[in-house]
């Protein structure tokens, strides 16, 4: 019994009430039709039909198993176009999986433009750890820094810049670092799980880089920079997220001549050909936006803040 192609080609009998229309309608030959009702009826163990010299008469065990095959038929039916659906329709939830160090503004601008132009579409961000994509759940993934990964297509999406910072009252009390050497005397806050502000701060201009310490270290980026505010320690962080802070002078820039060159973000999917509606359309979104040009070589997801990104739709 081949399941439902063989309930599907009995209800086409019963309806048609003809072995050479149900044929023609399935596009089979008469001879496979007639072989494969054989068949079906050798796997109930009783004659479905009745064939007559004008007609085909079902039997009472027939008639119920067309009776309880049209809702599965139809169930199956809806299935196939909820799920064909999928692959064109922009809908349900969409699960971004992103890196712990990546810049919040930098991500809410792509997500908050993305959203209004698509108000039915459910979002679901998640902060993860470093590691193995194939263990966590997810549409997309966007991370910092290289990644290697042959199972997953990987495309740059935007470059991050990084500050090195921190309050005037911690710099005037612990004095101002003139070399990154230096951080290894000054409290620094580590941000788990991050590619670049974790235990390991990378400089460039020969200054390769540095192992730092302190007291404070934590999975969430707020948290450090209310730390950094409060004059506990130096912050490495997505300069995005702290720029209202230092055009208030709230925090203070250190090091800016060894800072590294801008992170770049990498949007990872499953191959494309296997891609619900939603997730594709997102990636063609997230790359027009990220190419879009703007003044100073600077990205739009880079310049636009949570606030202007609506101006944009």
């Amino acid at each position: 019994m081949n399941g439902l192609a063989d309930l599907r080609m009995f209800s086409e009998i019963a309806c048609s009430q003809s072995m050479a229309s149900a044929a023609n309608r399935l596009g089979m030959a008469p001879a496979t039709i007639s072989g494969r009702l054989k068949a079906l009826e050798d796997h109930y163990g009783v004659a479905l039909v009745r064939r007559t010299t004008r007609s085909l008469l079902l039997t009472e065990e027939g008639k119920l198993l067309l009776e309880r095959a049209r809702p599965v038929l139809s169930g199956f039916a809806d299935l196939e176009r909820d799920m064909g659906g999928r692959r064109t329709a922009v809908s349900g939830g969409l699960v971004l999986s992103c890196a712990t160090d990546i810049s919040r503004v930098q991500l809410l601008s792509l997500v908050r433009a993305f959203a209004r132009a698509h108000p039915h579409l459910q979002f679901s961000l998640r902060f993860d750890p470093p590691g193995s994509l194939h263990e966590i759940p997810f549409d997309v993934a966007l991370r910092v820094g290289p990644v290697r990964d042959s199972k997953l297509t990987i495309r740059k999406l935007f470059s991050m810049e990084t500050v090195t910072c921190a309050a005037p009252a911690y710099l005037a009390e612990h004095g101002v670092p003139t070399r990154p050497s230096d951080l290894c005397r000054h409290e620094c806050l580590r941000l788990d799980g991050s590619a670049f502000a974790g235990n390991d701060w990378a400089f460039q201009d020969g200054a390769g880089s540095v192992a730092v310490g302190g007291r404070f270290r934590a999975s969430d980026p707020a948290t450090l920079k209310n730390f950094t505010v409060q004059g506990l320690g130096i912050l490495r962080t997505a300069s995005a997220d702290v720029e209202a802070e230092l055009a208030a002078g709230v925090l203070v820039p250190v090091l800016g001549d060894f800072e590294p060159e801008p992170q770049t973000v990498c949007l990872l999917s499953d191959s494309r050909r296997r891609l619900p509606a939603r997730t594709s359309e997102f990636i063609d979104f997230a790359q027009a936006l990220a190419r879009a040009p703007s003044a100073g070589g600077r990205t739009v997801v880079s310049m636009l803040s949570a606030v202007d990104i609506c101006k944009i739709m």
